[in-house]
């Protein structure tokens, strides 16, 4: 059984998962990964996973799910079959169980749905390699799942985020969408949301809006902007080429993007996602969608987050929470731009 852990020192949760221990590389280095004969993600290998959830087809059409493999799917989700929380039936009569109190520490086994969006039938090791329909339909699929959580009442806030290689932590070559639906809100998270309610309160415009502003004005460290979204590499990058994606409106919530948009910033991440692979002779890198906790989202100005993984954290970053960086983010984003 899973459980959360508060610790009062530091100010932060962890998750003790003892499920996450069965995966297959899961306490393996990463120098010992190998990948697995059979792609439990590939066409024609739909039972090496649980039932799907949802099924779509290359337009973006909802096939019906169920046991049996539907033919031409496009994008499938299916439940993580490694869930780090509980299941959602681990509630009682609908309530959430109480946290308790052990010595100094607190302890929750709150549920959360875990789901994974499978983005291409073929073998894809990379956003960077899906095409434009497997690109479209996989953030449809992924806004059709958080809005679902959202109306859900199982999770206060929705992470989305993708692991491409196994030093950036992906278990599987085959590249995929995570999307956990966490039942607490973390100090980091409220901590975000408080300075971008400060940032309203004081300049009337989103944290996120002003840095957008101050950086258009700057000009060093922006890759390119379209009439919806802007991508630059941030004044404060923790990681040497560290890339966001921001929409140029902050009274859009993702889950409410009209198709063009969405489609729009699908295009945008894979083609960011090429770029860096080539810059960086394909490095490992995590994708990350950042959002406030779903009570806060009219309040909140979402976007992008792509971090090339070419560093490790070492004792200082794991000691102090301050991230050395050995690339300006002026030159990343120069590079970027002529790639």
């Amino acid at each position: 059984m899973s459980d959360l852990r508060f610790d009062p020192v530091s100010g932060q949760w962890t998750l003790i998962a003892p499920n996450r221990e069965n995966r297959p590389v899961e306490l393996l280095p990463v120098e010992k990964v190998s990948q697995r004969s059979v792609c439990p993600f590939c066409s024609g290998n739909e039972s090496e996973t649980p039932a799907a959830l949802a099924i779509y087809d290359s337009a973006g059409r909802v096939l019906p799910a169920s046991d049996c493999v539907a033919e031409d799917w496009t994008s499938r989700v299916v439940p993580n079959k490694y869930a780090s929380f509980g299941p959602i039936d681990a509630r009682t009569n609908g309530q959430s169980p109480d946290p308790l109190r052990r010595g100094p520490f607190t302890v929750s086994s709150l549920p959360g749905p875990q789901e994974l969006v499978i983005p291409s039938p073929r073998h894809v090791s990379s956003l960077s390699e899906l095409d434009d329909f497997e690109t479209n339909v996989l953030w449809q699929a992924s806004q059709d799942r958080i809005a679902l959580m959202q109306s859900g009442g199982f999770a206060r806030h929705a992470m989305l985020f993708m692991n491409c290689r196994s030093q950036a932590g992906a278990s599987l070559a085959h590249v995929h969408i995570q999307l956990i639906g966490s039942p607490v809100v973390t100090n980091s998270l409220a901590g975000r949301v408080q300075r971008n309610r400060d940032c309203l309160q004081r300049e009337n415009q989103t944290l996120i809006q002003s840095i957008i502003a101050w950086e258009l004005a700057e000009g060093h460290r922006i890759i390119s902007q379209s009439e919806n979204f802007t991508v630059l590499c941030p004044f404060a990058s923790r990681f040497a080429y560290q890339t966001w994606i921001v929409p140029n409106r902050s009274d859009v919530a993702f889950v409410d993007l009209d198709s063009a948009k969405r489609n729009e910033l699908g295009q945008l991440c894979r083609t960011m996602t090429g770029q860096l692979e080539a810059q960086l002779n394909n490095p490992p890198y995590n994708m990350l969608l950042r959002m406030a906790p779903f009570d806060q989202a009219a309040e909140d100005h979402w976007y992008v987050e792509i971090l090339p993984r070419t560093t490790r954290a070492a004792g200082f970053e794991l000691g102090t929470d301050v991230w050395v960086n050995p690339m300006p983010p002026e030159l990343a984003a120069k590079q970027l731009r002529c790639s």
